[in-house]
This record gives C-alpha cells, sequence and structure tokens, in this order.
C-alpha cells in the first residue's frame, strides 16, 4: 500500500507540474498576442476620409487620377480597377471601387467610389457640414445629393446603394460648364485651337487625344449597343454615320462624357459647325442657371422660332444659337454665320 500511494502522490505532483508548466506556456502566447494587439495602430476615424472645406479626395485614393487609364490607377492602389478594396485602416467597414469608360483611344478612370457602413442621413449630415448645402438632384426617381470642387474640376454624389444602411460616395473629374463655353464668342472654353475652318488633319493633330473616329460601321455598332441600354429613344438621333466626335470631361449634370460633333463641309472638308449639349435634367432650376450664365458670356438673346420650335440666337457673327433638346438639355450650336 505505501509503494502503491507514494506512486500516486508522484503522479499527483507531476501532473500539476505539467499543468503548470502548460499554464506557463499558454500565459506566454497570450502576452504575446497582447503585445501583438497593442502593437496594431489604432484605427483612423472614417471622417478622416472627408477632409477639407470642399471635395477632395479620400486619402487613401488621393494618389488616383481621374481621368488617368486604368494602369496607372492599379499602380496606385492594386484591385481598385477589379474589385471593392477593403480600406481596412479606416473603422467602419468601407470599401473602394472604380469605373472606367472610354474617351478618346483610351479607356480611362471616369470615377470612384466609398461604400460606407451608414444609417439614415448621418453621412449626409457629416459632408453638408464639412463642404456646405449640397444640390439636391434626382437619379432614377431617387435623391442624389452633389458637392461641387470647381477649381479642381471635382464633383462628388452621395447616393443610395444597394442596401439600406450603405450609402456611396462617388468621386468623378467634370468640367465645369462656364469653363466649357469659355468668356467670348470667339471660341468655346475647351478649343485649344478654334475648330470653326479646321479640317481633319488639324483636328486629328490639336484633339488627337480626345478624338473618337468611328467607320459607319463602327457608328451602327455603337447605335446598337446604346439602343439595348436606352431603348428606341436612341432612333430619334437619325441615321448613324461616319465620326470624328471629340469626348471632353462631364458638365455638372452629365454621367460620363461631354460629346462634341463637328461637322465637315463637303466641298472644303472643313468644319463648318460644332455643336454640343449640356443637360439640365434632374436639378430643378438648373435650366435657368445656364441661360443666366451664357447670359452673362454672350449677353442677351434674340428670341426666334425655326419649325415651330423657340431658340435663342446668342450672336450673329458666329452664329451661336441655343435650342431645347427634347426638355432634357441646352443644345448649343456654333457656325462662321447662318445658312
Amino acid at each position: 500500500m505505501l509503494r502503491a500511494t507514494q506512486l500516486l502522490l508522484t503522479t499527483s505532483v507531476l501532473s500539476l507540474a505539467l499543468l503548470g508548466g502548460c499554464d506557463s506556456e499558454k500565459k506566454a502566447e497570450d502576452s504575446k498576442e497582447d503585445a501583438a494587439e497593442e502593437k496594431k495602430p489604432a484605427k483612423k476615424p472614417m471622417a478622416e476620409l472627408f477632409p477639407g472645406k470642399s471635395p477632395e479626395l479620400p486619402p487613401p485614393l488621393a494618389s488616383v487620377k481621374l481621368g488617368g487609364s486604368e494602369e496607372e490607377a492599379e499602380k496606385a492602389v492594386p484591385g481598385l480597377t477589379s474589385k471593392l478594396v477593403a480600406l481596412d485602416e479606416y473603422e467602419g467597414d468601407i470599401k473602394a471601387g472604380s469605373f472606367a469608360t472610354d474617351r478618346g483611344p483610351a479607356k480611362v478612370l471616369v470615377s470612384m467610389r466609398l461604400s460606407v457602413p451608414t444609417k439614415g442621413d448621418e453621412l449626409k449630415a457629416m459632408l453638408t457640414e464639412k463642404w456646405g448645402e449640397p444640390k439636391k438632384q434626382t437619379e432614377l426617381g431617387k435623391d442624389v445629393f452633389a458637392w461641387y470642387n470647381a477649381e479642381k474640376g471635382l464633383r462628388v454624389y452621395l447616393k443610395e446603394s444597394f442596401s439600406p444602411d450603405t450609402k456611396d460616395v462617388e468621386y468623378s473629374a467634370y468640367m465645369p460648364f462656364e469653363k466649357l463655353i469659355g468668356t467670348d464668342k470667339a471660341k468655346f472654353g475647351f478649343e485649344t485651337e478654334p475648330l470653326l475652318g479646321m479640317d481633319l488633319a488639324g483636328l486629328n493633330e490639336h484633339y488627337g487625344d480626345v478624338l473618337e473616329k468611328l467607320t459607319k460601321e463602327e457608328a451602327k455598332k455603337k447605335r446598337e449597343q446604346m439602343k439595348k441600354m436606352f431603348g428606341d429613344k436612341v432612333d430619334m438621333l437619325g441615321e448613324a454615320q461616319a465620326s470624328t466626335d471629340i469626348h471632353l470631361l462631364p458638365t455638372e449634370l452629365e454621367s460620363y462624357t461631354t460629346t462634341v460633333w463637328p461637322t465637315f463641309d463637303k466641298e472644303t472638308g472643313k468644319i463648318k459647325s460644332v455643336r454640343f449639349t449640356v443637360p439640365f435634367e434632374g436639378q430643378e432650376g438648373y435650366d435657368k442657371e445656364l441661360i443666366a450664365t451664357m447670359k452673362k458670356v454672350w449677353g442677351e438673346p434674340k428670341e426666334e422660332e425655326k419649325y415651330g420650335k423657340k431658340r435663342w440666337v446668342f450672336s450673329e457673327e458666329p452664329f451661336i444659337v441655343v435650342e431645347d433638346s427634347i426638355g432634357r438639355a441646352w443644345e448649343i450650336e456654333k457656325m462662321a454665320k447662318r445658312d
């Protein structure tokens, strides 16, 4: 019995020693984990994604060039052009993504967005406090709130997301309408060289970086793609023709691109007219704001009717005329003189 008791005691002591050793090892591991947790930098407040007193790009996206190539964007923020990238250094499950489209001969980044978990009007209140009152707009029947930084050509939209507890903050480059039309009648603000009287060689030389050249067959194919998206309304544009369109940054309410259509004289081969549209649908009173800006630059227009449709003539030479494009946009055209 004595030997059995001694053996039992010895076993118990060994067990306690082993348990004590395991416990010490566990405490050491826990201490290491705690130390590692302490070394992790604290997450930044969500508010730091929205710096400045007017719209700025979020710090994690500040090195991405809107209007630049997808390749450049990928180098700056890996994964940005193909998926939603988690911004783990900030509080909340915030993700960033992007959208690209064709502009001229290349595919370029036109917008970036943050997907931000938020409730109610919390995010709108924060952005309003930082950047001032937004412009209220509608898109597909839903409210959209817009802020603009005209100096940097940056606009920001606050939109509903797929989830009721998430909002999208969308960033895109834009060209203010004032910059598009310029400061006088001689040439529009976007013209690096006067377009009227320019031939195709000159157009390629001076506008090649923003020029989209399409054959008639390519134009037809593009028109069919548009019909899939917008329906038979596209037929109102008339027959698809070969084109040399200029693609500029969008104006305030334009989605992706402001398209400028030069028309060539068949006899001389030189541009005889330049035309583009500026949308005003979606923001109450914006049609009047645009007209007021045109009056400020070109003076009071003369009202006329052509084919039963009202139009405003702002200048005779060059001939600058503005018409309402089906209640959605102002169509602006310039020619050397009246036809």
